[in-house]
């Protein structure tokens, strides 16, 4: 029935955004895409020493993955405001892009629910009438350039709220990446918010470089769905006040042109509510930290 919901919404959002004759599609994938091209190798306490909770000469792959995408050759909605999640606010949010010449251009979405396929998964009801729509992902940032091997990672906000002054996320050309998220983001999400939030889902958006070959501008979505994480691995993380840092790899050969990447962008999605798992204690990876960034009462406070 989610499905059903939400397709007849992106349906009709498209249709009030868009005047024109073409057809409104899913992006077109190859379906080539591998979990492994990105993993996670480390989940460590930043404030409290303590050492990596992921097992010894175990990493943790992707849950799944979009793409590659063949068309549009490009991805976009990098630049969603007020960044809530709401339906087609960004790429992950099912924003439309048109594609084609003339009057005859085509509409092409990402589905904002493609990723959400634990049972424990929801999309949220921003607006408070009729059935939950709206997809619920919110962009922490994205990079196009590099400084000595590093990518320049720009931060997001969220409304007034820029993520830059909680988290911090380094992406490495080679073929590493980090997420840490200060001990000051609780007392950052109780200013902002009032209460904490809970990502259940990270997601990175990859591109690769236009160079002329049959991979010209691919790209592809990889999504950790914590709630997957936490039925097969059992990672055993403290509740409470804990923050965490990530650490990761990122394959740098993705791409067969180059062997580069062209641009990057980092995605959480936020329930509306904290679920019921059998071990809580395993969302304390989201909660109050990432992950207490944003909720869904938080235009109450701007």
């Amino acid at each position: 029935m989610k499905k059903i919901i939400f397709t007849t919404t992106v349906f009709t959002l498209i249709v009030c955004g868009f005047s024109h004759a073409g057809i409104i599609k899913e992006v077109e994938s190859d379906e080539k895409c591998s979990t492994t091209s990105v993993q996670i190798t480390g989940i460590t306490a930043v404030a409290a020493a303590g050492g990596n909770i992921v097992p010894a000469n175990k990493v943790i792959d992707s849950t799944s993955c979009l793409g590659f995408v063949t068309y549009p050759d490009n991805d976009w909605g990098n630049n969603p405001k007020p960044n809530m999640g709401g339906l087609g606010d960004g790429l992950l949010n099912s924003e439309a892009v048109l594609k084609g010449q003339g009057q005859d251009k085509d509409s092409y979405y990402v589905p904002g629910d493609y990723f959400l396929t634990n049972d424990r998964d929801s999309m949220v009801n921003l607006d408070g009438i009729g059935e939950a729509n709206d997809p619920g992902w919110i962009r922490l940032g994205g990079a196009e350039t590099t400084s000595g091997g590093e990518w320049n990672f720009k931060y997001d906000s969220i409304g007034n709220y820029n993520l830059g002054s909680v988290i911090d996320m380094s992406f490495i050309d080679n073929g590493t990446w980090s997420l840490a998220v200060d001990p000051s983001a609780i007392e950052f999400v109780t200013k902002a918010l009032g209460r904490p939030s809970v990502f259940d889902h990270l997601a990175f958006v990859m591109k690769g470089p236009n160079s002329g070959g049959n991979d010209d501008g691919s790209w592809a979505i990889y999504d950790f769905n914590f709630y997957d994480l936490i039925d097969d691995d059992k990672l055993n993380i403290s509740f409470g006040d804990t923050t965490y840092k990530f650490e990761g790899t990122w394959d740098k050969d993705m791409f067969i042109k180059n062997n580069a990447l062209s641009h990057m962008s980092v995605w959480a999605h936020d329930p509306p509510v904290a679920q019921d798992v059998p071990e809580p204690s395993t969302l304390a990876i989201f909660v109050l930290g990432i992950i207490g960034l944003v909720s869904r009462r938080f235009n109450k406070h701007l």
